[in-house]
């Protein structure tokens, strides 16, 4: 008995030596009172709809860098500019953090998202010319002809009470992402895939969980809750739809090549790479990542344009002067030519970020303004603080497109936006999913005028692997446009 006291004696004492980097680092640290064993477990121990008010409340509440236990691993917060630059952009934080994103990866694979090291640079300089925006443009159509087809269901809703316009662009945006990713022609706008869209949001928030709730961290634990089965039927359904896709090889007669037969004709047997599970991998987080920033942002940016008219008129009057009305269809030439347009989905990007953090670990060793991060220590930035810094914007939580005039951008810190993270990790996928944007919402607004009850207060914020509305809607009324005479 006291040969076993001594060896647990020994074994807690190397434990505390082995992590004495980090622990010197945390008592230099201010931060919220953490307990032994669950650290600041007790902070997140709430709804999931409250997680996004809490976190958001700690980081205005103790000045950037802090410290949070989750359970008895520490990490480092940043929800300052220049620290976020000089994590962001070093090499030395390509790592994605295993303890967290290993969550992610039981959705997504080891796809770009979740991936590190060698793996990451080679996928991610294998795969980046195919969502480059010269190679994105042959999917304008596709995406222009779902979109028609969404404006054609939605005006069944004209002149009718509010409803969820979101309900309706996320199955577009699905529709969308499985024509030009996925190569297949789905109904999803028609209720074919019901299942799949509620089983992708729901795996969203049990991810997300995971991630900020310490006790469901433990596997044991998270098989005992409730959200295990809906976690395991979610994926053996996920799965098998990206699997039935995956088989099917049938010959491609569209006017264009979708991502899935340009990353098969990539796979090498040599080098391994994107043999069967690689592009199940790929194809699972580029579904993920592509459907729920698109609809995400389309839907926001509609809710406000409804609240805000004045906003809205502008919009509509650049789309008249360079589109035309809904007698003329959005061209590819005509992408680059909006400008107050473009000012107001970055302002939509702003204020509800695709992420409202990501996760970093370090790979050595590194000075951050005095604090010496430990090899392997894990630094949490907070992108949704960091765009509402009343530091760098003018009127952080307003809805103010002018936040992004050419007067304003370039006196602007870089890292103070950064919707699509930033630095050697950046996402890939933004030039589809600004594309996409613009086709979308261009031809809605052709057609209807967006009504909507509130100002930008009155919306709720909670967060899973993105931002939403707590109640999940995006309520508008729409009316037939009426162009200028």
């Amino acid at each position: 008995m006291i040969l076993l006291g001594f060896i647990l004696f020994f074994l807690v004492l190397f434990y505390f030596y082995s992590n004495r980097k980090i622990y010197f680092l945390s008592w230099k640290l201010s931060g919220p009172p953490a307990l032994p064993i669950i650290g600041n477990g007790l902070t997140f121990f709430c709804k999931d709809s409250e997680l996004l008010d809490r976190s958001t409340e700690i980081c205005r509440k103790y000045p950037s860098p802090f410290r949070l236990w989750f359970g008895p691993k520490f990490s480092m917060v940043i929800s300052e500019v220049e620290q976020a630059q000089k994590i962001m952009s070093s090499y030395n934080f390509t790592t994605k953090d295993r303890d967290v994103y290993r969550f992610v990866e039981e959705f997504n694979g080891k796809g770009l998202i979740t991936a590190s090291g060698l793996k990451w640079k080679t996928d991610r300089r294998l795969i980046s010319p195919k969502l480059a925006r010269r190679n994105i443009l042959q999917y304008f159509q596709p995406i222009l002809d779902q979109t028609k087809l969404l404006t054609k269901i939605l005006s069944k809703q004209l002149n009718q009470p509010t409803f969820d316009i979101g309900h309706y662009i996320h199955k577009c945006s699905v529709d969308i992402v499985n024509a030009t990713i996925l190569g297949v022609t789905t109904r999803a706008q028609f209720g074919e895939l019901d299942e799949l869209c509620n089983i992708v949001k729901r795996l969203y928030i049990i991810v997300h969980a995971r991630i900020v709730k310490v006790w469901l961290q433990n596997d044991m634990l998270f098989q005992l809750s409730p959200y295990w089965k809906e976690h395991e039927h979610g994926k053996k359904v996920f799965y098998e739809f990206i699997d039935q896709v995956i088989d099917n090889k049938s010959i491609n007669t569209r006017l264009y090549v979708p991502i899935i037969d340009q990353l098969r004709e990539m796979s090498d047997e040599k080098t391994g790479f994107c043999n069967r599970n690689d592009l199940r991998d790929h194809l699972t987080t580029l579904f993920a990542a592509s459907e729920d920033t698109v609809s995400s942002i389309a839907s926001f940016t509609l809710v406000l344009l409804g609240m805000y008219p004045e906003i809205q008129e502008k919009i509509v009057r650049e789309i008249y002067e360079i589109v035309g009305d809904e007698k003329h269809e959005i061209k590819e030439s005509h992408l680059e030519k909006f400008v107050y347009f473009d000012m107001v989905i970055k302002e939509v990007m702003r204020l509800f970020p695709i992420a409202s953090f990501i996760v970093r670990k370090s790979e050595r060793e590194f000075d951050l303004e005095g604090y010496l991060i430990p090899e392997k220590c894990s630094v949490i930035i907070s992108i949704f603080n960091i765009h509402r810094d009343k530091r760098y914007w003018e009127k952080p939580d307003e809805f103010y497109p002018e936040h992004f005039l050419p007067e304003a951008t370039k006196t602007r810190h870089p890292y103070a936006y950064m919707p699509f993270s930033a630095g050697p990790r950046s996402c890939i996928g933004k030039p589809f999913a600004v594309m996409a944007l613009k086709i979308i919402l261009v031809t809605i607004l052709q057609n209807f005028e967006m009504k909507s009850i509130g100002k930008l207060e009155d919306i709720k914020l909670k967060t899973d692997i993105s931002v939403r509305p707590k109640d999940e809607c995006f309520p508008v009324q729409i009316r037939k446009r009426q162009f200028f005479g």
